[in-house]
């Protein structure tokens, strides 16, 4: 698969001195773009999570009628990282 990101020359100023500052020296430059596409993807997923489940915590009484279960303080119980997690499948 390939990701093509149109920057403005001020932009691809910006990442390429931030490139070198910051690339390690083993790392190839798409190596490096590739993690931190993938670091964005993560803390981006972190947030959604995050969110996701502050929207469920505030309509308790909707969800329990799901089937969600909270805690006495009304935390959401039986999500974490490992249960949240998942695979991601790139189909081409």
């Amino acid at each position: 698969m390939k990701f093509t990101l149109k920057l403005n020359q001020e932009e691809a100023t910006a990442f390429t001195n931030f490139s070198q500052q910051v690339k390690p020296d083993d790392l190839d430059l798409n190596d490096f773009i590739r993690s931190i596409f993938f670091a964005g993807i993560r803390s981006i997923e972190e947030e959604l999570t995050k969110n996701l489940v502050k929207h469920m915590e505030e309509n308790r009484d909707d969800y329990e009628a799901s089937g969600f279960t909270f805690d006495e303080e009304g935390k959401l119980t039986g999500v974490d990282e490992a249960t949240a997690s998942g695979t991601i499948e790139v189909l081409e």
